[in-house]
């Protein structure tokens, strides 16, 4: 019985991997309305954190991870109202520049849970969901510094993401690449803005590093 015992638990680990992962983030905060800023461009962002990776069998995978994620938008708007942060700021009077600079950094703790597809040796695809804990949402407008408005948010998000994945084993045993898109499917916004409801999405790119390999 001991024997048996023990038997499953070295199946069971040799089935599990675990280590860490970082990388890079470009994010996107959409607006219902897409019109409302004249122009947008992303703030580079980066992720850093733990996975874990249990083989279901040859072909599947489901890979758990907890991660720090950082990103950030800078818009630009035809007069000096705000139009992504709270409804007090968007009442301030269109005075000075004709186009003013409105600046949104993020980071979060984020949860994706992934089902992975080996396609063939080396390379695989996946797919899941993820919720992302809201840290920080500061905000600088018009060059005037950064101000926490995460009171004017929810708490989290829920979204899915999507991606893939090439072992690069040859190269170090244990290192991975990988890419992936997020999208949120719930809002973040708990206040009405001008251009209606916030929505992020965001393209990572990173490696892996497995131990014990």
């Amino acid at each position: 019985m001991t024997s048996l015992l023990f038997m499953s638990i070295t199946a069971t680990a040799q089935h599990l991997t675990y280590g860490i992962k970082a990388g890079v983030n470009i994010t996107t905060h959409q607006l219902e309305d897409s019109d409302y800023a004249t122009s947008s461009k992303s703030i580079l962002g980066m992720h850093v954190g733990l996975f874990g990776n249990y083989a279901i069998n040859e072909k599947f995978a489901i890979q758990p991870e907890l991660l720090y994620s950082t990103g950030g938008r800078k818009y630009t708007y035809s007069n000096s109202i705000n139009t992504v942060g709270n409804d007090i700021k968007a009442m301030r009077a269109a005075v000075g520049p004709s186009e003013v600079d409105d600046v949104i950094k993020t980071s979060h703790l984020v949860l994706p849970v992934m089902l992975q597809f080996k396609i063939i040796n080396g390379l695989y695809i996946e797919a899941g969901p993820q919720y992302s804990f809201v840290l920080s949402i500061k905000e600088d407008y018009d060059g005037e510094g950064y101000e926490n408005i995460k009171e004017y948010y929810k708490s989290g998000t829920f979204g899915i993401g999507v991606g893939a994945g090439y072992d690069l084993s040859i190269l170090t045993a244990g290192l991975k690449v990988g890419v992936r898109y997020t999208t949120d499917l719930s809002e973040m916004n708990k206040v009405e803005l001008e251009g209606g409801n916030l929505k992020s999405s965001m393209f990572q790119v990173g490696l892996l590093y497995a131990f014990g390999n």
